[in-house]
Formats: C-alpha cells, sequence, structure tokens
C-alpha cells in the first residue's frame, strides 16, 4: 500500500468518527434543529469523499470489490446539484453507509 493511501483511508476514517462523535446520541429530529451539527457533519462528508477521490487508481483496482465510486460520490449524493444539502439524505448516509464504509476500510488497512 502507498503512504498516501494509507494517509488518505486514515483521514476517512477520522472523518466518520468524527461524525460519530457529532451525533452520538442524537434523534433525526435533533439533528434536524442542530445547524452547527448539520455543517459540522457535511463538512466531514466533504472531506470523506474528497479523501476518496485521491486514493491512487492502483489502489482502488487492487481493492475493486469496495465501492469507491459511492464513497467518491457521497458528497454529490447529500448535496445534489444545489448549495443546500438534503438533511434526510445526510441523516440517512450517516446512519447507513458510513458505518459500512468504516468497517470496509478498516480491513483495508
Amino acid at each position: 500500500m502507498d503512504h498516501d493511501d494509507a494517509v488518505y483511508l486514515r483521514q476517512i476514517i477520522d472523518a466518520i468518527e468524527q461524525i460519530e462523535r457529532y451525533i452520538r446520541g442524537m434523534s433525526e429530529s435533533e439533528f434536524a434543529s442542530r445547524p452547527m451539527v448539520q455543517d459540522a457533519v457535511v463538512r466531514r462528508i466533504e472531506i470523506i469523499s474528497e479523501a476518496a477521490t485521491n486514493i491512487s487508481d492502483e489502489f482502488q483496482r487492487q481493492h475493486a470489490k469496495f465501492p469507491w465510486a459511492k464513497i467518491i460520490g457521497i458528497r454529490k449524493k447529500i448535496i445534489p446539484g444545489r448549495f443546500e444539502a438534503d438533511l434526510t439524505c445526510v441523516w440517512n448516509t450517516v446512519q447507513d453507509d458510513l458505518p459500512l464504509h468504516k468497517q470496509a476500510i478498516k480491513k483495508l488497512l
């Protein structure tokens, strides 16, 4: 594994863990009522997407079963063509997608 790939994978894990801390014990309605938490979570998702974009093509080919396109496109999923995040999509991504990505990335490290 290239050193840079390991750094980017670690950034993804760190961002997911930070999101977990931000929303720990929070319901979807509480999340929807807390703009600062929303902003923090969206920012971390942007970091996840950007870090995944920087993973080398070679590493992605070596681990082709990992859903690279999905994690790279995660920012576009939560901010679909406008400047405002879809909060339901953000919440669902945090609850459903990120735990799976975290688990899979840990296996790659």
